[in-house]
């Protein structure tokens, strides 16, 4: 015999010994193509080669031609080899060989036959369900694992990453049913956090949060359950919890940035500024985490511990993204135009935040009635960001301070041309339409805006106030107020409105309580009030009437003939 050509009952004895160590572990998330084993020339068999010897040699000419890069070929010896003597190693490979080639049903279907044929083989089950998930098909994949959790209810890990599957979905429902259905003894941390996460999603917190409670005393550092008992405690509302949990967290070792964050979140919202500065600065060698922290501080109006932050970055470090910061500080916090546009003016063009930076500039420019530089900016910005809405925005805003509402009318129909669906342009328009006194168009493009954006908070007031101005459908506008209220809860324009609909629905005494709340909140509107002298007049509280008459010509309304002659029936 040629000692290039091995014996039959040594290659056979050599595959045997392969293909009992070749079987995988775990299933491939895209069922990757396993590695021959032995490469080179492939001669042909003897004669009196058996089944599995032959389908072994198959398997090995498959190799051969998938080196030599003959897909069609090796596919057929696959399958030749499979035919010849199925197995759960053979059915991988050739599902592999379909997959490679992105003949994805092919390789599942060659999945499914080997199950069929092989239903306790775990390998062939979960390469199944990952070659489901790699293709979208998230309800062949749960129907796949309850199938195999009927025949095999014990397996609880197959359980659990269904249930997790199912959370991915929120089928919150699915996913506890599968959960509950494990006896309490045999319920692990993990599984704990998974049926917690089900119950939240069902609505049941005292329940999740029990089952959170179990899996911590099961594992008291498990921190994933501690980080989402703390998030069950914020959405409750419950900070103080959630701050101690969070706090748990940090003392089981995880100094994590995103915890502190969390913390400094928790505690300015607690009206605890101080104490979140001190986890600030507990990080403060961290440029991307103080820039972090102070955004959030900023983003609460605590402008001075932002401040503090800021300053811990030197201002000669170039650094754009703290300047952009250290711009709202100065315009929010200080009401220093000048500097804001000090720190803007440093961003570089070549940087995330220089479109941001151009747009804000041109607004400062206007509100310091520099509106030709503003215009020149604006200009600007539409020649080197076309794709922005913004600069044609600006534009129009100084054709309306300069008293030309027509050629801002004509700008924002071209915005409304370019980006239809941008609710800033269309309520830019709307507005300006009810300025011009074309409400009917105006209330049209605020349905529109409403349509695109249900949780637009400017537009829901909008048609609100509106309809209440009209008498109209007053139900449906205390509705739409109060929606947009809980999107802005502090907005006095949107208080005045919930107590302009009210009254005109006649419950002044409720309209009484809001309308104070809202002039306590913008004491420089006359709008408001004007609105305060009428109501307070509904009411009978004949001083109090003329002092909101008062108020509102001392802050220049838009109508004092009218104002005066409610003044002079008093």
């Amino acid at each position: 015999m040629s000692k290039h050509k091995p014996s039959p009952q040594r290659a056979l004895l050599l595959i045997l010994i392969w293909l009992s160590l070749a079987l995988p572990a775990c299933a491939p998330k895209t069922a990757p193509p396993f590695e021959p084993l032995f490469s080179g020339p492939i001669l042909e068999p003897e004669e009196e080669l058996k089944d599995s010897a032959m389908a072994a040699y198959s398997y090995l000419l498959a190799h051969e031609f998938e080196r030599e890069g003959r897909p069609n070929e090796s596919r057929q010896a696959l399958q030749d080899a499979l035919q010849l003597d199925p197995s759960p190693f053979l059915s991988m490979e050739l599902a592999n060989s379909f997959w490679r080639e992105g003949k994805t049903e092919q390789a599942r279907e060659i999945l499914i036959k080997a199950i069929d044929l092989f239903p306790e083989n775990r390998v062939l089950f979960s390469t199944l369900i990952n070659a489901y998930l790699a293709e979208n098909m998230a309800d062949q994949a749960i129907a796949a694992m309850d199938g195999y959790l009927r025949r095999h209810p014990h397996d609880l890990l197959i359980r659990q990453e269904l249930a997790g599957l199912l959370l991915q979905y929120s089928r919150f429902s699915h996913a506890a049913d599968i959960l509950e259905a494990v006896p309490e003894n045999e319920k692990n941390p993990e599984l704990r956090l998974l049926l917690a996460r089900s119950k939240a999603g069902l609505g049941l917190t005292a329940q999740a949060e029990e089952e959170l409670t179990q899996a911590l005393s099961q594992n008291p550092e498990f921190i994933e359950a501690l980080a989402e008992l703390a998030y069950l405690y914020e959405n409750q509302g419950d900070l103080i919890q959630a701050e101690e949990v969070y706090q748990r967290i940090l003392e089981v070792g995880r100094d994590s940035e995103e915890i502190l964050l969390r913390l400094i979140q928790l505690n300015v919202k607690l009206n605890q500024p101080d104490k979140a500065l001190s986890h600030a600065l507990s990080q403060s060698e961290r440029e991307p985490f103080v820039l972090e922290a102070a955004l959030i501080f900023l983003r609460e109006n605590f402008f001075e511990q932002a401040k503090s932050l800021l300053a811990l970055i030197p201002e000669n470090n170039g650094s754009p993204e703290a300047d952009f910061y250290r711009a709202l500080a100065a315009f929010d916090g200080d009401k220093d135009m000048e500097q804001a546009l000090y720190y803007l003016g440093r961003i570089p063009e070549d940087h995330a935040h220089y479109a941001r930076a151009l747009s804000f500039q041109g607004h400062l420019l206007l509100q310091l009635e520099r509106p030709d530089e503003a215009l020149d900016l604006a200009r600007e910005g539409q020649d080197l960001f076309p794709q922005m809405s913004d600069f044609l925005l600006l534009e129009a805003e100084i054709m309306i301070e300069d008293n030309q509402p027509g050629k801002a009318a004509k700008l924002l129909e071209q915005a409304r041309t370019n980006w239809p669906q941008d609710t800033d342009v269309l309520y830019r328009l709307g507005f300006l339409q009810e300025q011009m006194g074309q409400r009917s168009q105006a209330m049209r493009i605020m349905e529109d805006v409403v349509a695109l954006d249900p949780d637009h908070a400017e537009a829901l007031n909008f048609i609100g106030y509106t309809l209440a101005e009209e008498g109209q459908n007053l139900e449906r506008a205390l509705v739409l107020i109060e929606n947009a209220l809980k999107l802005k809860p502090g907005s006095g324009h949107i208080i005045d409105s919930l107590a302009w609909v009210l009254f005109r629905m006649g419950n002044a005494e409720e309209a009484w309580k809001h309308i104070q709340s809202a002039v306590e909140i913008m004491p420089d509107d006359p709008t408001i009030w004007e609105h305060y002298g009428d109501i307070a007049l509904g009411l009978n509280k004949i001083e109090k009437a003329k002092k909101g008459y008062q108020n509102a010509l001392k802050h220049e309304t838009k109508q004092p003939d009218a104002v005066r002659k409610k003044l002079e029936k008093l």
